[in-house]
Formats: structure tokens, sequence, C-alpha cells
């Protein structure tokens, strides 16, 4: 994996692991309804390049768009789309429905601008909030239109996936999906240190092994930016343990092992979160000399100022 260019966290890790035709697949036919599933040829699923959100919005939202082809009588149907849009949620917004149903009419837009016919646009929204999601899910929730004017107003609603309702085994059957998502559903919770080991177990599942090292530099660099309570030698000692030959020289899986055994002091240990901060900033990091002289108050306060940067970057 590129050097991260991280915006936000959550969007990094959202489009990198949705970005992955067999994951989305996975997370298809577990979380939307068959009767859905049933129509559509999974296997012709293809990323869209376009993004459809505002300009102005792009650092704090993430859109992924699919196209798949839809099945009649147990064949592709070439000439008939369903676009498959992918969105997540962090907290539980209260604009979501409108959101999506804006992205949808570009989506539109677009097609009409294009020469090509309107087609189908299912939204699916991926939420990893710390609480369950309360905001409204349809139009008529959202505007509370009175059931007299229901026939002449806008309809629409979103399927939802909040993975705080789901049981850890039940997110998914694809093991690199399982380990994305319960990543999303515990990476801001103190009890991630309980989950990592069998989250970089998943991974270990997936059989190919050049993915499977990118993925674990993706899934390191999520975690050191947005876990405030996991020590980095829990995570390095974990990284380890899974992993014991598998990590790509020059990677920052391995970046992270070298930094925990050269510099196992506690002192140490903040220099290396410090530097990994700013480098997720797009900062320049600061050198031993720069760091060595200050005190581990001074050290902590800075550590804790990079890391409400990163979390002001995800709200």
């Amino acid at each position: 994996m590129e050097d991260a260019q991280l915006p936000t966290p959550h969007n990094n890790l959202f489009h990198y692991a949705f970005s992955h035709a067999t994951a989305v697949r996975s997370l298809l036919e577990t979380h939307l309804p068959t009767n859905i599933t049933g129509i559509l040829d999974l296997s012709t699923l293809t990323l869209q390049k376009d993004s459809f959100i505002d300009p102005r919005l792009r650092e704090s939202h993430a859109d992924l768009l699919y196209s798949v082809q839809m099945l009649r009588q147990g064949e592709s149907q070439g000439d008939a789309l369903v676009y498959i849009l992918l969105e997540h949620k962090s907290q539980s917004d209260e604009l979501t429905c409108f959101q999506l149903l804006r992205y949808i009419v570009r989506i539109w837009e677009q097609r009409q601008r294009d020469g090509q016919p309107l087609c189908p646009v299912v939204p699916l929204v991926i939420y990893h909030g710390e609480t369950a999601w309360s905001a409204p899910r349809s139009v008529e929730e959202l505007t509370g239109v009175p059931q007299e004017l229901l026939d002449c107003s806008v309809r629409f609603s979103f399927p939802l996936l909040d993975l705080g309702q789901v049981p850890d085994e039940s997110l998914a059957t694809d093991p690199f999906l399982q380990s994305i998502l319960n990543l999303l559903k515990y990476g801001r919770r103190r009890d991630l240190a309980d989950r990592l080991e069998r989250i970089f177990q998943w991974l270990l599942e997936h059989g190919e092994t050049k993915f499977r090292k990118e993925h674990l530099d993706a899934i390191v660099v999520y975690i050191m930016a947005t876990s405030v309570a996991l020590p980095m030698e829990t995570l390095t000692m974990t990284v380890q343990k899974i992993f014991p030959t598998q990590i790509e020289p020059g990677s920052i899986a391995d970046q992270l092992l070298k930094k925990g055994r050269e510099e196992g002091r506690e002192e140490g240990e903040l220099f290396g979160r410090i530097r990994l901060l700013q480098k997720l900033l797009g900062l320049s990091q600061s050198t031993d000399e720069e760091l060595i002289t200050k005190s581990s108050a001074d050290l902590d306060a800075m550590a804790t100022e990079l890391q409400a940067q990163l979390r002001m970057r995800m709200t």
C-alpha cells in the first residue's frame, strides 16, 4: 500500500476495503435482503470511478459506487444495470437520507448527460458509531409528512448495517471483510485489545499473500490513527505474534515492529506514536534530537494533541 494520505482515517479504510469487489460481494450477500440479491448477478460487480459527493464535503464524507447486471431467468442482462451505492457513517446523522437522495439524483443526472437511461440505485449505509443508529431512515420520517400527503410525496428509505447491533461472527463470511467490519466496530472502543488478535487472525486467513500484506498495512495505519486506548506495545506484540514471518520489509507493519524493538522504553514508544501520527496528518516528522529534549509530560501532550487533530477530521 502506498503511504497513506488520510484526510480522515475512516474514509481511507472504507475506500481501501470496499474497493475490493470480493469484499463488496460478501457484504451484499450477507446484509442485503435476498429479494434484492436474488435478481443481481454479483459476479459482474464493477467499481465506478465517479464520486457524487459535493466537492466541499469530500474530506468528511465518502461514497463508493458499483454497477451490477440484473438477472433475468438466471442469465445476466448486460443492458440492465443496477447501481450499488455504499456509504459509511461514524455518527448517527439526521440528514443521511437526504444526503443519499442527493447522491442518487446526481447519478441520474450524470447518466442523462451521457445519453444513458436512468437505472435503479440501491444504497447501503455501514454505520460504526458507539451507540445504536437513531436518525431517520426514510424521507417520510425525515420530513414528517402526514399520511394524507404520502401518495404525492417523495418516498425513499435506505438499508442500514449497524455494526454494533450485529454479532461479530455474523458480520461476514469473507475473512478480509470480517477483519475490516470488526475493526470498524471496535476501532475506537477501549476493548479493542481484546479483539485485536482475532481481527488479525481473520486477515491471516485471507488466501492471497500479496493482498494480505497490503491489508495489514491498512489496518495498522487505521488503528494508529483512531485508537486512543491501545498501547503501541500491544499492537506491536500482536502483529509480531500473528505475522511472525510475513512482514514486508519497509512496510508500515515492519516499521512498527522495528520501533517496538528499538524503542521499547516509554519515551521511545511515544516517539513512534508521535511520528506516525505526524505522518498520517501529512506533517514533517520530528527527529530524535527534537523529541529527546522533551519531558514525558510534554511528549504525552504532543501525542494527545496530534490524536485530537485526527479525531477532529473524522467527525
